[in-house]
């Protein structure tokens, strides 16, 4: 068992990475990703690859940003505008 998946057990998190702050996951990320051999990619990677195939795919802007977490600006959308699960 990887030492990441110990310390997740040991502190009761559901996570393979819990961090109270950004900087402690990336550290945690990247050192897990070395010891992977894998020392190219960070932590928003996925994100990025996700958002770029779904901008590509005619995924809806509102939909991509609701589920990557980023902040919706339009008043609109953000404050009248409910969305399902089957819409997202």
């Amino acid at each position: 068992m990887s030492e990441f998946l110990r310390r997740a057990r040991a502190e009761g998190s559901e996570y393979l990475f819990p961090f109270n702050d950004y900087d402690s996951y990336r550290n945690r990320f990247l050192r897990f990703m070395k010891k992977l051999g894998i020392e190219d990619h960070r932590p928003h990677d996925g994100r990025k690859h996700f958002i770029t195939i779904a901008k590509k795919s005619g995924c809806d802007e509102y939909a991509i940003k609701r589920i990557v977490g980023h902040s919706i600006s339009d008043l609109t959308e953000r404050v009248y505008t409910e969305r399902d699960l089957d819409w997202l």
